[in-house]
C-alpha cells in the first residue's frame, strides 16, 4: 500500500487529505476511488501533469478541477 497526500483545489478552495492506495492502481483508479470523473480535472505531480494511466507512486499529487464556459 502507497499512502498519498492529495490536495485538491476547485473553485478557489484547497482541501488536503491522507488516502491510502495499491501500488498496482493508475491515478485513474485513484480518481474513482475519490468519486472525481477524470475528465473533469488535472493531476499534478510536482509541477507537471500525470497521465491518469500511470502507476501511482508515493509522490504527494495535487488534483485541480478544470472549468471551461463558452
Amino acid at each position: 500500500m502507497i499512502c498519498l497526500k492529495v490536495s485538491f483545489l476547485a473553485e478557489g478552495l484547497l482541501s488536503e487529505r491522507r488516502i491510502e492506495v495499491d501500488g498496482s492502481r493508475t491515478y485513474e483508479d485513484l480518481l474513482g476511488v475519490l468519486d472525481i470523473n477524470p475528465e473533469t480535472v488535472v493531476v499534478l505531480k510536482g509541477d507537471l501533469p500525470v497521465p491518469i494511466d500511470d502507476k501511482v507512486d508515493a509522490d504527494d499529487i495535487e488534483i485541480i478541477r478544470i472549468v471551461s464556459s463558452g
